[in-house]
């Protein structure tokens, strides 16, 4: 063992001025070396694309969803399904990473049936808004890497839609985009749908009007972006159920 005289001293205080300084580590085995520290590039998070969608009205909502998955370069999947039925009066549509995704909306789900079994009736919209707000947040030092956006017919039989960030804030709004093809679609619901840029006009309050434009987001949207295409499903909620109608985006 080492005599720790003033001069080993001397010499270990300028070994760890330069761990401490500069950066480096030491190996105590063998002989000193000195070693540049590299950070880890691993990441718990993956984020597979996908572009969720969804708009309420009066009487009816739509939501709409592409179904490419997408891990970087590679398309594990083209059949993704990112919207889940809540409940006969609730959708639930998440954009992100692909096991958060699954987990989040099982749990939801199962909390519905829950509701459902215990008081015979099931989850209002709003209920059904701040549990998962509840449950985002719960999980906000390691959150879902999923971003959400909950539709469904009130009890009065108006349509509602909240939108989510990943740690639980949340907001009411009459359309919203998340996803990947965010940036290209919210301001054309804002221009469209919503009427934040001009008046309204009475032609696109239609249902049949509000698909075809929806159809016509999501090819805009998938010519721009690599993440989205494949197929697009469109699913419209009203008061006597839940409509599925199925179309193809390209497939390059």
């Amino acid at each position: 063992m080492p005599i720790l005289t003033r001069k080993n001293n001397l010499r270990l205080k300028k070994y760890w001025e330069k761990v401490l300084l500069k950066n480096i580590t030491l190996d105590t085995n063998g002989p000193v070396k000195l070693y540049p520290i590299k950070n880890s590039d691993f990441t718990p998070y993956q984020n597979n694309g996908g572009t969720v969608l969804a708009l309420a009205k009066n009487d009816y909502c739509i939501v709409a969803s592409d179904t490419r998955f997408s891990a970087g370069f590679a398309l594990p999947t083209r059949n993704s399904n990112r919207v889940i039925k809540i409940s006969s009066n609730i959708l639930l549509a998440t954009a992100g990473m692909q096991a958060d995704l699954l987990v989040l909306q099982e749990e939801v789900k199962k909390k519905a049936d829950y509701y459902k079994k215990k008081n015979e009736k099931n989850f209002s919209v709003l209920n059904c808004a701040f549990y998962l707000s509840s449950l985002l947040y719960s999980r906000r030092f390691f959150p879902f890497f999923a971003f959400n956006i909950l539709t469904g017919m009130d009890t009065n039989g108006e349509g509602m839609n909240f939108s989510f960030d990943a740690i639980g804030s949340f907001e009411k709004s009459s359309a919203s985009c998340k996803g990947k093809g965010e940036q290209l679609i919210q301001s054309l619901l804002d221009s469209q749908t919503s009427f934040h840029t001009h008046s309204k006009d009475t032609k696109t309050k239609e249902l049949t009007n509000q698909i075809a434009l929806i159809k016509n987001y999501f090819i805009k949207a998938a010519q721009r972006g690599i993440s989205i295409g494949d197929g697009l499903q469109i699913f419209i909620l009203t008061k006597k159920g839940v409509l599925i109608e199925n179309n193809i985006l390209r497939e390059d």
